[in-house]
């Protein structure tokens, strides 16, 4: 049998993440899958990134890592204000961070029991055209797009809700790690064996207090909007 982790979008909830890694590491787990958005929101990107680059995780790009090192897409599809967020990310990041990001890929494919499997933040198509994948994500385009890919088991992120596909391939996207409302946080645990594949939301708390002292201290743009609508945290 073989275990995989798969988790996603942090968005610089530092608590969130290291629970989910130290629980990881309790669990007989063979990789660690994370399919982006390690930054963006959160108080505490620099922490985030310098923990992955520690890990064994093994990361692909979400769109706010894309952000960080496309400044070009970033003016064409970011507001002011969104684009004021994203220059006090970089401000956090060091260029060994920002070096770590563009390495990156967009995606991964792993040969698992004669299965491909796929890891990515977002439907990559033959072009590379991510930002077209988000529309297809946001215009519920996904079942057509699920019959086209070329994979057995896909996994994805960016959605901050939970879904699946069920079609000639498996996709799945188990949610937002990193952007929630109370003390939980959750990653997959995905069991293989053969043609036999069994996934496991396994929730478990994190730090709630300290993320919510990070949240108060930091003022950064955008900060109350994403405080009250992403993280449920009111600031007076």
């Amino acid at each position: 049998m073989r275990r995989i982790a798969v988790f996603s979008d942090i968005h610089g909830n530092y608590q969130a993440l290291t629970s989910i890694i130290k629980d990881i590491e309790k669990e007989k787990i063979d990789d660690i899958y994370y399919l982006g958005d390690m930054i963006g929101m959160g108080p505490n990107p620099k922490e985030c990134v310098d923990l992955f680059m520690k890990s064994r995780i093994k990361a692909v790009k979400g769109n706010h890592e894309i952000y960080q090192i496309d400044e070009g897409l970033s003016k064409v599809l970011l507001s002011s204000e969104e684009r004021a967020h994203k220059a006090w990310v970089r401000s956090e990041l060091s260029k060994e961070h920002l070096e770590y990001i563009k390495s990156l890929p967009m995606s991964i494919e792993e040969l698992i029991y004669g299965q491909l499997f796929t890891f990515s933040h977002f439907f990559v198509n033959s072009s590379n055209n991510y930002f077209e994948s988000l529309k297809i994500l946001n215009d519920n385009k996904v079942f057509e797009v699920a019959n086209k890919i070329e994979t057995d088991y896909m996994f994805i992120g960016h959605c901050h809700d939970d879904f699946q596909i069920h079609s000639e391939r498996l996709v799945t996207c188990g949610g937002s790690s990193g952007c929630t409302v109370n003390g939980l946080t959750f990653y997959l645990i995905v069991e293989i064996e053969g043609k036999n594949i069994k996934i496991i939301r396994k929730e478990l708390y994190y730090d709630r207090k300290s993320f919510e002292k990070e949240i108060m201290k930091k003022d950064y743009p955008e900060r109350r909007k994403i405080a009250e609508n992403i993280f449920g945290i009111k600031i007076n």
